[in-house]
């Protein structure tokens, strides 16, 4: 009798016990395992350089591990597009470019998700300024001399874009062909590495790529750089002209990369990545090794950095359709 009458408490007990167990499950501190940060684009480049100094301060923030997971392809798309499609849990976190605004703005119906509506913003993770480089043995090294050489040369000169086509490098390219009247061959390639390789050992003729990927090699004097594409010089390379400098303001323009995870992550850990993260991002050792690599630092609210994405679709739609580009990725 009294062994059923224990077996009895015992099975009106369980319910009680198991909702004991869920809350203390749903009250466990985040994470309780390692956080992955999807960098699109190939390891060794600026955003992986970026993304590894992020995950090593985030790790020691969090006391969890985390790690960086390259997933480069379809012009910076193709790891955005598994992070869209990841458990919304906080364990994954992608780190879109502008090439993601860029894409949406050329044909949305071939990205396969919205970075504005699929995902949670948490902060940006740095500015970086675009670079025109050439092969030493090119006989022109300003911008004036390139489109000289380019119109007594049509179709002659290949230009590498990074991280492909359809992306911010490639779109610029575009528009300077179309606005200088020069008939240039554009080259797609998955990152800064194959690329400034290819142009410094004349594969291609000149490269579209940001200064991160392309400033070891102008500093070691294995390829020149014919304007960095900003408004005013950068202190890293006081020895660049500037686009606008040199009379063509109109061309200036920054790409940015930032940190997003799926729509449908517990709003405590979206908070929780937020806070996190800017704190790594506005920590001062951080702002100035990303002014060292050439960068402008990030760290800007969720609500600007939503303000950057609307501000550049609005800005490259617009520029796309002035210029009636059509391109393929």
């Amino acid at each position: 009798m009294k062994t059923q009458l224990h077996r009895r408490a015992l099975l009106l007990a369980a319910p009680c016990m198991t909702f004991g167990l869920a809350g203390a499950w749903a009250q466990a501190p985040w994470p309780q395992r390692p956080v992955t940060i999807v960098v699109p684009t190939p390891a060794g480049g600026p955003a992986d350089v970026v993304a590894r100094i992020v995950a090593q301060k985030l790790q020691d923030r969090l006391g969890q591990a985390v790690l960086v997971d390259n997933k480069p392809g379809a012009g910076g798309l193709l790891g955005v597009e598994l992070v869209a499609r990841a458990r919304p849990d906080g364990y994954t976190i992608a780190m879109p470019s502008s090439s993601v605004i860029l894409s949406t703005a050329i044909d949305p119906k071939a990205v396969r998700f919205d970075i504005r509506t699929d995902f949670e913003l948490l902060t940006t993770a740095g500015k970086i300024p675009l670079v025109m480089s050439a092969n030493n043995a090119m006989p022109f090294s300003n911008f004036r001399e390139f489109v000289s050489y380019a119109k007594a040369n049509p179709g002659k000169l290949s230009v590498g874009v990074t991280p492909g086509l359809a992306t911010t490098a490639h779109v610029l390219m575009e528009r300077i062909k179309l606005e200088m009247g020069i008939d240039i061959v554009p080259v797609a390639y998955k990152g800064s590495g194959p690329a400034t390789i290819a142009v410094s050992t004349g594969e291609v003729q000149v490269i579209m790529d940001n200064i991160s990927g392309s400033g070891a090699f102008i500093q070691a004097g294995k390829i020149k750089p014919i304007a960095i594409m900003t408004p005013q010089r950068n202190p890293n390379y006081p020895q660049v002209l500037s686009i606008a400098e040199q009379g063509h303001p109109g061309l200036a323009v920054e790409t940015w990369n930032g940190f997003v995870v799926p729509k449908g992550v517990p709003k405590e850990v979206v908070q929780l990545l937020q806070r996190e993260l800017m704190a790594v991002m506005n920590d001062p050792e951080m702002v100035a090794k990303l002014r060292s690599l050439g960068q402008d630092p990030g760290g800007q609210t969720p609500e600007e950095f939503a303000a950057i994405m609307r501000n550049g679709l609005e800005m490259w739609t617009r520029v796309i359709r002035q210029a009636n580009l059509k391109l393929t990725q």
